[in-house]
């Protein structure tokens, strides 16, 4: 009784969550997926969550509530299971759902739902078939869509999973596949158990690319008369067998990011997003920070978004971000990333800081860029710099001075005056004064040497600082395990070695950096290959972690760099 009371007091205490999770991304007409309302940390609902979607038919299927101990804390988790069944074909955005918990209103991120046609499948009546399911067949380079693999199983049978499905293609990253979302279909008046393996792919490339064939491992035992082992169910089943049920493979076009009205802070983002930003505090002084939280909220590759920069830099100083980022399980694609950093005002200012963060919308096939609104800051303690007094005009009544009238010059007239000459006839300056003029040029020769020494120092410290990190980057290429990393070291090291010798930084370009040397054939061709790698990896976000580079490979990209530096300079 005791444990009875105390489990919703620890309840309440715990920080509330409200997520939404759809098992499916993408379905056919007619076939259900299902949305799961997930609230966290509170044992009662001030209000009854609606979900209502035009073109979808929404069923409650009805609620589930879990708790647990994890290291003396007390979980709390309602479930509310809702059935999505799509009427027709389209784009459908599940809404996002106020929960009010505690007297606070939280909500959920809003999820997208592409519904196909519900053709007919020609695979109907086999025991088991399997197919790849994409929202759409023409993407971007570098732009992020859920994918998903579903196995259709014959319901009568007893199935059992050997291994995950195995992705196979080229051209394009995956994220490993999550645990199987199952429920029960009718195709055709005949039953059979969905299993849906849900992914997001990014293609690193142009052009036609095959995403597939998917194999999966399976062991199957069907119902047979007369057999003496029997399921759950009293089925009698015959003996496991092996089985490979394989989704054939889809074939999707991938343009290039259009060159035209690329904004210059683009760093690869690719989706639909909205951005704000805020400030704390409202009043400050000069060179006191403010603390500043931007905001991107959306559908996209979130991993290829960096911290936005400042639309008008002038007069502020920023600094590294926090990054932070929630989104929804499942495709892993819609969520909200947050940025907190400080920003320090070096002169006066009315208004906040304002940020800028441009993306590449694929719908529209447009760039966009979206800027913070310049919220209202007072910045103090800014100094003054005196202005002089107007020039007054003289009292009539003060005598004016006359000037002095000129003596007739003569050569004598150039020589200063002693004034009256004195019996002894000492020196007309003292031994201090003298030795002071004899020696003033000393101070400022030693200033001139050692300001011409700290400017020496100040270029050979800056020419360490490069040396050290260009030996970094060497390294990085030598040890990194994926690609994505010796790549983009390599192109670093590179650009490194022609500031050393240029003194300015190159451009990031690839003509641009290839063109300050007089490169062989060969040589040019393997650089080129190394920056066109380096922009598909960069481009293919979350999975290019795990596409691990060859020893053959990574020595031939230590020969390159190693051929370029040795090249003449242009």
């Amino acid at each position: 009784m005791l444990l009875a009371l105390l489990l919703p007091l620890c309840a309440t205490a715990a920080d509330s969550k409200v997520r939404g999770i759809l098992s499916s991304h993408t379905a056919s007409v007619g076939e259900s997926v299902e949305y799961e309302l997930i609230i966290e940390g509170s044992e009662r609902l001030e209000n009854d969550p609606t979900l209502n979607v035009d073109g979808l038919e929404v069923r409650f299927a009805g609620q589930n509530r879990q708790m647990s101990f994890i290291n003396g804390n007390v979980s709390n988790r309602l479930i509310l299971t809702y059935q999505l069944v799509p009427k027709r074909e389209g784009k459908f955005t599940i809404p996002a759902i106020e929960v009010r918990l505690g007297g606070q209103v939280f909500k959920t991120l809003p999820a997208t739902l592409t519904v196909a046609p519900g053709e007919k499948m020609k695979e109907v009546g086999d025991l088991a078939f399997a197919k790849i399911f994409l929202p759409k067949k023409s993407l971007y380079v570098g732009e992020v869509v859920p994918m998903d693999v579903r196995l259709y199983l014959d319901a009568t049978s007893n199935w059992d999973l050997r291994a995950m499905p195995a992705q196979t293609g080229d051209g394009f990253t995956t994220r490993p596949f999550g645990k199987p979302a199952q429920r029960n279909v009718m195709l055709d008046g005949k039953p059979y158990t969905l299993a849906t393996f849900s992914t997001v792919i990014t293609p690193g490339k142009a052009g036609k690319i095959a995403i597939g064939p998917v194999p999966a491992n399976l062991v199957v035992s069907r119902p047979q008369r007369g057999r003496q082992a029997f399921d759950l169910f009293g089925r009698g089943l015959g003996p496991p067998t092996d089985m490979t049920v394989t989704a054939p493979a889809l074939e999707i076009d991938v343009k290039p990011l259009p060159v035209a009205g690329r904004p210059k802070d683009f760093s690869g983002a690719i989706g639909k997003f909205e951005f704000g930003a805020t400030g704390t505090p409202e009043r400050v002084k000069v060179g006191e920070p403010v603390s500043m939280k931007l905001t991107i909220r959306g559908s996209g590759n979130f991993d290829r978004i960096g911290q936005p920069p400042l639309d008008e830099p002038q007069g502020w100083t920023t600094y590294s971000a926090k990054e932070n980022f929630s989104g929804n399980e499942g495709a892993g694609i819609e969520g909200v990333k947050t940025f907190e950093l400080p920003v320090t005002p070096t002169v006066a200012k009315t208004t906040m800081p304002v940020f800028a963060f441009s993306y590449f919308d694929p719908e529209t096939e447009k760039y966009v860029t979206q800027k913070s609104a310049p919220a209202p800051l007072t910045v103090e303690g800014v100094p003054v710099i005196a202005t002089p007094a107007p020039a007054t005009a003289q009292n009539s009544g003060t005598p004016k001075t006359e000037p002095k009238t000129p003596a007739v010059q003569d050569i004598l007239a150039n020589l200063p005056d002693i004034g009256k000459a004195s019996a002894a006839f000492g020196p007309s300056l003292s031994p201090a004064m003298f030795f002071s003029i004899l020696f003033a040029p000393v101070p400022l020769a030693f200033g001139f040497v050692a300001w011409r020494r700290r400017r020496s120092d100040a270029k050979l410290a800056r020419m360490a600082a490069l040396r050290r990190e260009r030996a970094g980057m060497i390294a990085q290429v030598k040890n990194a395990a994926n690609r994505a990393e010796v790549f983009d070291a390599a192109v670093k090291a590179v650009r490194i070695a022609v500031q050393l010798e240029n003194g300015t930084p190159p451009d990031d370009d690839a003509a641009a950096l290839l063109g300050s040397r007089k490169l062989d054939a060969e040589t040019e061709k393997s650089m080129r290959e190394i920056f066109d790698a380096r922009t598909e990896l960069l481009y293919a976000g979350a999975g290019r972690g795990e596409d691990r580079i060859s020893d053959i490979e990574r020595d031939r990209v230590m020969e390159a760099i190693a051929r370029f530096e040795k090249s003449p300079k242009r």
